[in-house]
C-alpha cells in the first residue's frame, strides 16, 4: 500500500518526514499564496529525505483544479474569513484527495500531523475518502509538539520561519493578526505588497456589477496600508518587537502542521 505524508512545511509535517519518509513520499497542497520562506523549506526538506531516507523520495507539489488561491479571489470577488475558510477545503483537502483518487483501486495512507494531546481534532473536516487510510502517527505514538520541535533540532530541521509565519505559510492567512502584518511590511514589504495590493484590487472588483458600499478590508476594521504605516512609525526594531508573537497552530490540520 503507497504511503503518505501531508506535508504543509511546519513542526509536526516535517516530523513526520524524519520519522516515516523512508517509506512514504510527502504531499503539498500549494495555494499559488504561499511565503517565499515556504517554498524554500520543501526544496531543504526534499532534499534531506533523499539524502537520509531514499534517493526516490518525492515531494509532490499539487495544486487546486480551481487555479491558484490569488486568482480565484479575483474570479469569484470573494476572500476567505473565519466564516468562510474556502481556502482550506478548495486549496488544501480537495487536491489531496484529488490526487490520491488515482490509488482507489488498491488504497492507500495518508499520514496526518496531529501530535499528542490534539486527539480532539482528529477526523474533523478531512478523512472522507473510503479508499484511504487516514493516520495520525505522531498522537499514536505520543509524541507532543515540544518533543517534535527536539527531534527537528537535532537533525537541524527545525523551521526558524519569521515572526509573520506564525500562522501558518500563506502570504494572507486570515489567522494572522495585526501584528504578524506590521512584522510583515518591516521585515518582507515586497510580501506585504503583494497582500496590500489584492486588497486595494478587491474595492475595483464587483460580482455582477454590484458595487460595494464601504471599504472591504480583508482585517476587520483596519485597511492594509493603515497597518504598514503604523508600523513604519514604531521606534522599535522588528525582530525585537515581535520576537514575542506566540506560535500557533490554529489554522487547519493541513496548514501551518
Amino acid at each position: 500500500m503507497k504511503s503518505f505524508i501531508s506535508f504543509s512545511g511546519g513542526v509536526e509535517s516535517t516530523t513526520m518526514c524524519v520519522l516515516f519518509g523512508g517509506k512514504a513520499d510527502a504531499i503539498f497542497a500549494d495555494t499559488g499564496y504561499e511565503h517565499e520562506e515556504l517554498y524554500k523549506r520543501l526544496d531543504i526538506v526534499e532534499s534531506w529525505c533523499k539524502s537520509f531516507h531514499r534517493p526516490d523520495f518525492t515531494l509532490h507539489r499539487i495544486r487546486s483544479k480551481h487555479g491558484t488561491l490569488p486568482e480565484y479571489i479575483r474570479r469569484e470577488v470573494f476572500y476567505p474569513s473565519f466564516t468562510a475558510r474556502f481556502c482550506t477545503r478548495k486549496f488544501k483537502i480537495e487536491p489531496i484527495d484529488e490526487f490520491l483518487e488515482q490509488f482507489k483501486d488498491e488504497g492507500c495512507e495518508l499520514l496526518i500531523g496531529l501530535n499528542y494531546g490534539e486527539q480532539d481534532r482528529i477526523t474533523k473536516g478531512h478523512g472522507n475518502k473510503p479508499f484511504v487510510q487516514y493516520r495520525y502517527p505522531l498522537a499514536d505514538n505520543k509524541l507532543t509538539r515540544e518533543a517534535c520541535i527536539t527531534i527537528l533540532k537535532r537533525t537541524g530541521l527545525y523551521p526558524n520561519f519569521p515572526p509573520y509565519m506564525k500562522r501558518g505559510g500563506c502570504v494572507r492567512c486570515f489567522y494572522k493578526s495585526k501584528k504578524e502584518y506590521e512584522a510583515m511590511s518591516l521585515l518582507n514589504p515586497g510580501e506585504f505588497k503583494v497582500v496590500e495590493d489584492l486588497e486595494n484590487e478587491l474595492q475595483t472588483l464587483s460580482k455582477d456589477d454590484r458595487k460595494r458600499n464601504r471599504y472591504f478590508s480583508i482585517l476587520p476594521n483596519i485597511k492594509m496600508s493603515d497597518i504598514r504605516e503604523q508600523a513604519a512609525a514604531s521606534l522599535f526594531k522588528a525582530e525585537e518587537v515581535y520576537a514575542t508573537i506566540n506560535d500557533t497552530t490554529a489554522c487547519g490540520v493541513f496548514c501551518n502542521r
